[in-house]
């Protein structure tokens, strides 16, 4: 790995919290965490679907993490 491909690498760290208003089982939480991974790690554009919202983007030392959390209401 060469040192631009190492600050690339370095520079994509934070945490996504994505809030979501369907009710979905938990392997169904895993596959759309998955899936927004994948989308992540293949470009710069993430589509979410029409039930998954943006709550905050947080930059922090560690590696990328990414929370869905169910609205209650």
């Amino acid at each position: 790995m060469n040192r631009r491909q190492r600050k690339k690498k370095k520079a994509q760290v934070f945490t996504i919290i994505l809030g979501c208003t369907a009710f979905c089982k938990a392997e169904q939480y895993e596959k759309m965490r998955k899936s927004v991974e994948y989308q992540l790690r293949t470009g710069s554009v993430v589509m979410l679907p029409a039930y998954l919202h943006v709550e905050a983007i947080i930059k922090q030392r560690g590696g990328r993490n990414i929370e869905i959390k169910r609205e209650n209401g």
